[in-house]
């Protein structure tokens, strides 16, 4: 008599998916750390996995970056589309207060989150969504009447490039920037609400960020 056994094809499955969430960690890790340049093998090595486990996945390095870039565009798509139902036309700060939110805790694939050859699709929604989003508060007298969907992709842009500039220390520099972004949204009075950067903390970012490769130093 045979007995059906589902039991060990379910821990399998269990398996893959716990070992493509270590995987999935470890890149994040590593690309923040060393930028996305870092081998694969290190990233195998932070996930404490054979290059085989990651292989049988991803063909290679860069489809195992287009993964996690398609994962984080995902979600700052569903964030558009869930600000767009805030009322009278308020989501843009909502969106890019946590969108940025976002790309600070998932720093290692942002350089590529709006030009990786595979999210064409989710680029284009991308940007569909931010238009939305101050056609909306325009139309509430909510954002200056010059405001356009690229202003806030170009927002994040710089909030990006803080992140990165910053990406080795404990500052949220990118906070303040934000707060002056979100004065300017509008014809009206703002305050920001977060602390500036100190001269000593300027300083210690400056001098922690490496020289641009490739360039000439004089």
């Amino acid at each position: 008599m045979t007995t059906d056994r589902p039991a060990p094809a379910r821990r399998l499955r269990a398996d893959a998916e716990a070992n493509l969430d270590r995987v999935l960690r470890a890149a994040e890790d590593v690309f923040a750390e060393h930028g996305i340049e870092a081998s694969i093998e290190l990233v195998a090595q932070r996930a404490g996995l054979g290059l085989g486990t990651i292989y049988r996945r991803f063909a290679n390095k860069d489809a195992l970056i287009a993964e996690l870039v398609n994962r984080l565009l995902t979600d700052v798509v569903a964030v558009g589309e869930r600000h767009l139902a805030d009322p009278d036309g308020t989501g843009v700060a909502g969106y890019l207060i946590e969108v940025s939110g976002l790309l600070a805790t998932s720093r290692g694939v942002v350089a590529r989150l709006w030009s990786d050859p595979s999210s064409k699709d989710l680029i284009a929604r991308s940007r569909r969504v931010q238009q939305q989003l101050v056609d909306e508060a325009r139309r509430h007298g909510a954002a200056r009447a010059d405001l356009t969907g690229e202003d806030l992709a170009v927002a994040l842009w710089a909030v990006h490039g803080i992140l990165d500039v910053t990406r080795h220390l404990p500052v949220n520099a990118w906070r303040r920037h934000l707060d002056f972004v979100l004065a300017g949204l509008t014809d009206q009075p703002a305050t920001a609400p977060h602390r500036p950067l100190s001269a000593r903390k300027m300083t210690q970012i400056i001098r922690a960020t490496p020289p641009a490769s490739g360039g000439r130093r004089d």
